[in-house]
């Protein structure tokens, strides 16, 4: 009986053992500013909303430096306001350490025709090279299809 605890007891220690070696990473908060470059490759008009498809080079600087070449769609509304989301590939260095990563962002805008001011989210996946453990997301802000910041939570895992 003595040897049935024993074993119990071991069972339920060794889990507890292995994570208390383990720490939680903090994630690395960088910052910068970011350009972009679009052209329209479709325009269409659906309930009186106007939807643009469009080509990107997103040019990005400080911590997070390279190019991203993708692609978003744009709903413009009656309103003046909107929406936008797209996808595609980095090509640069994150923290000094070089490789691609697939990037996915969704926001909203406002103001448009004059500056269109917008607000979103981007997230980093799917890694090569020196970025293939690279966990990210963060926010961006700035004028549609021309620039602004970006500030990201980085993990290297």
């Amino acid at each position: 009986m003595s040897l049935k605890i024993t074993w119990i007891a071991l069972s339920l220690l060794i889990p507890v053992l292995l994570l208390s070696g383990a720490s939680a990473a903090t994630p690395t908060t960088v910052t910068g500013p970011f350009t972009t470059t679009a052209t329209n490759t479709g325009v269409r008009t659906v309930d009186g909303n106007l939807i643009v498809t469009q080509t990107l080079s997103i040019t990005t600087a400080g911590d997070f430096a390279g190019t991203l070449l993708g692609s978003d769609t744009v709903i413009l509304l009656s309103s003046g306001t909107g929406t936008f989301f797209g996808s595609g590939t980095f090509t640069g260095t994150v923290l000094g350490k070089s490789g691609t990563v697939t990037v996915s962002f969704t926001g909203t805008f406002t103001g448009f025709p004059t500056l269109p001011v917008l607000q979103g989210h981007t997230v980093f996946y799917k890694g090569t090279g020196g970025l293939s453990n690279l966990e990210a997301q963060g926010t961006i802000q700035g004028v549609l299809n021309v620039g602004g910041t970006y500030t990201i939570q980085v993990l290297f895992t």
